[in-house]
């Protein structure tokens, strides 16, 4: 079986209020948003952190080592008040790989092994539960070094995790090149998992208003991101291809569809490219979406330019390995850049193309702030971490 190892890094580490659907400024969908830095959280860690989760109800953030991976809880003061001790194979442990960490209730936090699944946690460290992964083989693996693909919630006081799972259908079975547009029908990727049953069920992945779809035009894989808000209950989903963003009412059993966004930016193509299933994957240079949050009562789209195809040929003729030319780093810093889509009441209300401070946006939430994080390229050199909170300036 021939396995695809797809890594995509993304430095996204933030603190920033979202704000609320009712503004009192009125924002066009291109307009500017206006970001300030209210607050500022250090955390006395030497080893650069990402924040992967934040409760202001609870007064905790889990953050996670970048090098170790090691899970840490913080109050809100910044004092650490435990690393777990999760990442080996003893009896309250996960494995090598942890691959992310998010908060559940009071009791309990979740841990994911990209591997092996899911295991749920107490405060103290001590395993309580393991969700096995479902997978219909091993075709491909993201590895997300600023984002986690799950994302736990409580509904009528039964626990759940709503989440992507590439692996979760046969690709062989299932083949785009055999399929095209059709692949859309049958490839599922988001799961919802009862976490006391232990029951796994996929859910809407492709909807049938995303334009491709009803177009009947394979656009590449383009497996959605999903998050959900845990006061709300609305789930945002988003096909990485494309510019729509689906909003549905998940209080019920089952999603329905509330709202259809359509995003749009000045560094964002109308429509996408048909995509061509022999051509070279380093000649592709569509900007796909990349992040998906939430943000106050709505969401957060990002996405990040790429390095055109014609740069990318000039420098893959002068070396195979191209990406470690000087060159390269050169182009990277150039054309990659990191743009963010705001959406509220179910619109698009602006556009966030540069922050007020420097680093880059790791975390936002229910609460309406965004966590911003320079602590793997800091401007002046530290040895603790520090994650600026940000709102949107009415």
């Amino acid at each position: 079986m021939k396995t695809t190892i797809v890594c995509t890094v993304i430095v996204l580490i933030s603190l920033v209020s979202c704000g609320k659907s009712e503004r009192k400024t009125p924002m066009g969908p291109t307009a500017q948003v206006e970001l300030e830095v209210v607050d500022s959280l250090i955390v006395d860690e030497l080893e650069p952190l990402v924040m992967d989760d934040h409760r202001g109800d609870l007064g905790y953030y889990l953050f996670r080592n970048t090098k170790s991976r090691q899970p840490l809880l913080v109050d809100e003061q910044g004092t650490v008040i435990q690393e777990f001790d999760i990442l080996n194979e003893g009896p309250d442990g996960i494995g090598s790989f942890g691959s992310g960490y998010r908060l559940l209730n009071d009791t309990s936090w979740i841990a994911q092994n990209l591997m092996q699944g899911y295991y749920v946690f107490d405060y103290q460290g001590n395993r309580k539960q393991h969700l096995p992964a479902h997978w219909a083989g091993m075709f491909s693996i993201s590895v997300y070094t600023n984002r986690t693909t799950f994302n736990p919630y409580i509904k009528e006081g039964k626990a759940y995790i709503l989440g992507e799972e590439p692996n979760a259908f046969d690709h062989k079975a299932i083949s785009a090149k055999e399929l095209g547009s059709e692949f859309y029908d049958q490839a599922k990727t988001i799961f919802d998992y009862d976490i006391a049953a232990g029951d796994f069920e996929l859910i809407t992945t492709f909807p049938d208003a995303w334009k491709p779809k009803a177009e009947s035009r394979y656009v590449g894989p383009s497996f959605p991101l999903v998050t959900i808000n845990r006061k709300s209950l609305k789930m945002a989903l988003l096909p990485t291809v494309g510019n729509q963003l689906f909003i549905y009412d998940y209080s019920g059993t089952a999603p329905v569809l509330e709202d259809t966004v359509l995003l749009t930016h000045r560094y964002r193509p109308d429509q996408a490219p048909e995509a061509n299933l022999d051509a070279e994957k380093w000649l592709e240079d569509y900007p796909i979406f990349t992040d998906l949050r939430v943000c106050g009562d709505g969401f957060l789209v990002g996405f990040y330019t790429r390095v055109p195809a014609e740069v990318v040929k000039e420098l893959r003729a002068k070396s195979e390995e191209y990406y470690k030319l000087p060159e390269a780093k050169e182009a990277t810093e150039k054309y990659a850049k990191p743009y963010y889509i705001l959406v509220q009441g179910g619109k698009q209300v602006g556009v966030i193309d540069k922050l007020p401070i420097h680093g880059v946006i790791d975390f936002a939430n229910e609460d309406g702030f965004i966590y911003v994080n320079d602590n793997r390229d800091p401007e002046v050199e530290r040895d603790y971490n520090v994650f600026y909170k940000l709102k949107v300036k009415q």
